[in-house]
Formats: structure tokens, C-alpha cells, sequence
């Protein structure tokens, strides 16, 4: 009698303990049926959360797709990528570090680059230096000349005709916000074909990122506004050397038409990687290389340097301000996105202002 009650309590013990794993496994595959399946290249990193937003959230991932839209004209993005196009993605990714050696595709240093930083940075540079330095460049010297005109610095109804006079208008700071840019403007421009508008949407988010670099960097402190205004050209720049990589990889295979989601991924993929090739060939200064790897590395950027927060806010002040312009985006919603990434209220107004006046001079 005893041992069939025993029996009889280990099988209800057994069906009780069955009867919960069938409960739990029900459970389990409601909860996976019910999570749709993520691109795993595109994954929202969860990393970084103690030390405050992480480096991507679905709200920067969803701006920068949307800047890929208009800069490609595509409406919506199939990343199903295989076939010969898999290949010549493989192909891009396999020689992307070996286009800093080539100049067909990646651009060289801008042989006034380090002549106008010196000059720039050195307190007793003469302004008869820096005008004879610009004389160096027609198109330099042009674009001085088209700023001090401009509405943001011309001060009377006579017009500014002379690089001297430029120069005093300017001062130095105008000067440095104008030099980066209009050093690396030529190498944005892009002969017709295919995606034809890429060029210019790359060039106008360039501007505007630069400029949020630019205001970033002197708001936050500790960083060099000049430099993070030119490191923060190279994220652009490096998107306009992997799209000539990838162009000249499909003209290999004349009878392929180019898809956009080639392009985009090379980009997503190398992006930071040649951006800080860029920077090592023009043998930049090491915090400028640190900064671009903490994008490469996708630090959280409460954690990053000051030059890699006013690299991070500045790209993404950048794209917002390119999509509002565009109608795709708020400007209140711009200034909570920047703020839920770490940035204060002051700050983000301040590059705001700086991203969206950069482009419409």
C-alpha cells in the first residue's frame, strides 16, 4: 500500500513537471514568433547602456537609412544581397583598405592642408602670410572672397574685392571654417551616371556635418574646433571613395545593373574604417586618429574623447539638419534626438544652429 502511494505521488510529481515545461516551450515560441527576425549587420547594439545611450540606437540607425535614401533616390532598401552582387560586395569590402594607395579612388592630402593649419595655429603668422598663402589656390582665394560677401560677415553696402580686406572680415576663426571645406569641395564632385544626386546630398551633409563638428567641439571645450571641423569632413569623404570603389568593382560586370544596396552597405561596413585611413595617410595628429576609431569602434559617446563626441554629434547633427531641410524631419525632433544621445539643451541648439546655417550661404 505504501509503495503504490508512493508511486502514485511520483507521477503526479512527473505530469505536474512536464505539464510546466510544455507551458514554458508554448511560451517561448509565442515570444519568438512574435519578435520579427533583425538584419544582424544593422543590429541596435545594447552594449554601453550603464554609461548612458549607446552609439546607435533605431532612431540614429533610422535618420542616417533616410540620408542614404535621398543620397541614392531610392525609397525603401532590399538588403538581400547575393549572387554577383554579394561578389562585388566581398570584393569592395576585401579592397577597401588597399584604395588609400590608389588615387583613382581615394583623394590625397590637400598640399595647402598643412601649410594653412600651421599658419592658422600660430599666433604670429602675419595676415600677409595668409594672404599670400591663399594666393596659392584661385579657387581658395574665390571662396574667401564669396564669404566675406556673404550676408553672414559683409558689414557694408561696398563689396569686399580684395583677399586683404577678406582676410580682416573673416578673422580667424571665419577663415578656418572656410578652408576645410572648400579645400575638399573638388574631390565630392562626381561625373554623371548612375545615381547622379549621391554627390550632392554626400557634399551638402559634409557641410553640415563639419560645421556641427565645428560647433560641438568649441561648446564642449577641450577639442580643437578646427580640426574636428575637418575630421568631421572624413566620414563623408570616405563615403565618396568607397562609391567610386564600388562604381569602377560593377563596371567589371557590364551587363550588372548597380543596386544601391550595394553601395549603402560598403558604406555602413567601411565607412569608419576609411575615414581613419584617410586621416593616417595625411598623417593627422593621433587624437584625431583616436577619434575616428572610437566611431569605428562604436563607443558609447558619453565615454568617448571630446574630439569623438564632436565627431559623433556633428554627423548626426549633420544628417538631421540635411533631412529637415529635405521635409523629412522635425526640427523638434532633431534637438530631443540629439539631446536622448547625451548632448544638453544649449549644446544641441548650438550645433543645431551652426548644421543648418552651414549649407545656405
Amino acid at each position: 500500500m505504501t509503495l503504490t502511494i508512493i508511486l502514485i505521488a511520483a507521477l503526479v510529481g512527473l505530469a505536474v513537471f512536464m505539464l510546466g515545461m510544455r507551458n514554458s516551450a508554448t511560451s517561448s515560441s509565442r515570444t519568438s514568433m512574435a519578435d520579427p527576425p533583425r538584419d544582424e549587420t544593422r543590429a541596435v547594439p545594447r552594449s554601453g547602456s550603464a554609461e548612458g545611450p549607446p552609439f546607435e540606437t533605431e532612431a540614429t540607425a533610422s535618420a542616417f537609412a533616410e540620408c542614404y535614401k535621398l543620397a541614392f533616390g531610392v525609397p525603401a532598401f532590399d538588403y538581400d544581397i547575393s549572387g554577383q552582387h554579394a561578389a562585388i560586395l566581398a570584393k569592395v569590402n576585401d579592397n577597401a583598405a588597399a584604395a588609400v594607395h590608389q588615387r583613382e579612388y581615394f583623394p590625397r592630402r590637400p598640399m595647402l592642408l598643412p601649410k594653412l593649419m600651421q599658419v592658422l595655429n600660430d599666433d604670429d603668422s602675419t595676415r600677409r602670410e595668409l594672404v599670400k598663402l591663399l594666393l596659392e589656390d584661385p579657387a581658395l582665394a574665390g571662396s574667401a572672397l564669396q564669404r566675406a560677401n556673404s550676408a553672414a560677415y559683409r558689414y557694408s553696402p561696398e563689396p569686399v574685392d580684395t583677399l586683404d580686406r577678406a582676410v580682416v572680415i573673416l578673422g580667424t576663426d571665419g577663415l578656418r571654417s572656410l578652408l576645410a571645406t572648400a579645400i575638399l569641395q573638388p574631390v565630392f564632385r562626381q561625373p554623371k551616371g548612375y545615381f547622379d544626386n549621391f554627390a550632392t546630398v554626400t557634399w551638402e551633409h559634409a557641410q553640415r556635418t563639419a560645421a556641427a563638428s565645428e560647433a560641438c567641439a568649441r561648446s564642449i571645450g577641450n577639442a580643437d574646433p578646427f580640426i574636428a571641423q575637418l575630421i568631421g569632413l572624413l566620414g563623408p569623404l570616405a563615403r565618396i571613395v568607397l562609391f567610386r570603389l564600388t562604381m569602377e568593382t560593377y563596371r567589371e560586370h557590364q551587363d550588372l545593373q548597380p543596386r544601391a544596396e550595394v553601395f549603402i552597405r560598403a558604406m555602413q561596413l567601411q565607412g569608419p574604417n576609411v575615414a581613419g585611413f584617410i586621416a593616417s595617410t595625411w598623417e593627422l595628429s593621433d587624437p584625431s586618429i583616436r577619434a575616428l576609431q572610437e566611431q569605428t569602434d562604436k563607443v558609447a559617446p558619453a565615454t568617448m574623447s571630446p574630439l569623438g563626441q564632436a565627431i559623433y554629434f556633428g554627423e548626426l547633427c549633420g544628417a538631421l539638419a540635411l533631412l529637415t531641410k529635405r521635409g523629412g524631419y522635425s526640427e523638434d525632433g532633431a534637438l530631443a534626438l540629439l539631446m536622448e544621445q547625451g548632448l544638453n539643451r544649449e549644446t544641441a541648439q548650438k550645433i543645431w544652429q551652426a548644421a543648418r546655417a552651414a549649407a545656405e550661404e
